[in-house]
């Protein structure tokens, strides 16, 4: 099983390469403070929630950043290394393991995800002085990290070009990016809405952001979401196993 430390590491130089810029912090931070400043002064006085809707708004900016971080960079990497550099079919001929290969890629979108999520957690404390996190919540947030990250191995190695990848976001992240009460909370929501929603990952992962104790409710969440999380990471697995660069 230790074949995924390598793959890990290949993963974290590229990324330790991408942090040495300037330009990774001020991308991974610009877009959530966009909205947390657009959404905070704009609906902030119209949205009634427990804590302040600043407060309520960073939680859902921090399960954001740490969703697309983990499955974006993912699926960037393995479409690269697919299509452009041509050099995950050599991975695939290493001794590497199928399960071996995946772990390591899923870790490495994991530390992607808390990397960003620690951006978004130290502004919100910075500049607007509002606590981000519990213990509930950052369990959820590195199975989310863990699901998204595997989700995107899945996807990387499914999809055929840029077009695909564009369906996948538009059709899966955009919607959960905006109705798993990350901007409000999902009881506003149509009933009908509200019951496709409850028990995606993300609205699972706000759920718990937002809890402090360890009640019934959260760990039906947490034990959900770490569910939801091994189902999508054993997929994986098995695209990988099944991928053949000549199909």
């Amino acid at each position: 099983m230790k074949g995924w430390i390598p793959v890990y590491k290949r993963e974290m130089l590229m990324l330790y390469r991408r942090i040495g810029g300037l330009g990774y912090f001020i991308t991974g931070l610009l877009f959530p403070m966009i909205y947390l400043l657009a959404f905070g002064w704009g609906l902030g006085s119209s949205v009634q929630v427990a804590g302040g809707y600043i407060a309520y708004l960073a939680k859902g900016m921090l399960a954001i950043s740490v969703m697309m971080n983990s499955f974006q960079q993912t699926v960037v990497a393995i479409m690269s290394s697919r299509f452009y550099y041509k050099t995950f079919q050599t991975l695939k001929m290493s001794p590497v393991s199928d399960a071996s290969m995946a772990f390591g890629m899923a870790l490495a979108g994991v530390t992607r995800g808390v990397v960003a999520g620690g951006i978004i957690y130290l502004s919100a404390l910075i500049f607007f002085g509002v606590e981000v996190m519990s213990v509930q919540g950052a369990i959820g947030l590195v199975l989310t990290a863990m699901c998204f990250s595997s989700f995107g191995i899945a996807a990387g190695m499914s999809i055929n070009g840029q077009e695909q990848f564009s369906i996948v976001n538009n059709f899966v992240i955009t919607p959960m990016t905006f109705f798993c009460g990350s901007f409000f909370p999902i009881t506003n929501l149509p009933e009908v809405v509200y019951h496709l929603v409850q028990y995606l990952p993300l609205s699972l992962t706000n759920g718990l952001l937002r809890m402090n104790v360890w009640d019934i409710s959260a760990i039906t969440s947490a034990g959900l979401l770490l569910c939801i999380t091994l189902t999508v990471y054993f997929w994986s697995i098995n695209r990988i196993r099944n991928y053949n660069e000549f199909r």
